[in-house]
C-alpha cells in the first residue's frame, strides 16, 4: 500500500471504528459466535 493510500484509508478506519463503537456502546450491535456464523454460511469446520 502506497503512503497516499494508507493516508486516505486510515482516517476512514478509524471513522469505522468509532461509528462502530458507539454503536455497541448504544446496544446497537449484534454479535455471532465465529462457529455460527460458518454454520449460517454451510462452511465447514477446519
Amino acid at each position: 500500500m502506497s503512503d497516499i493510500q494508507r493516508e486516505r484509508t486510515e482516517p476512514e478506519d478509524a471513522r469505522a471504528l468509532a461509528e462502530y463503537r458507539a454503536r455497541q456502546a448504544a446496544g446497537l450491535t449484534d454479535t455471532v459466535p465465529h462457529d455460527e456464523v460458518r454454520a449460517r454460511l454451510g462452511l465447514e469446520r477446519r
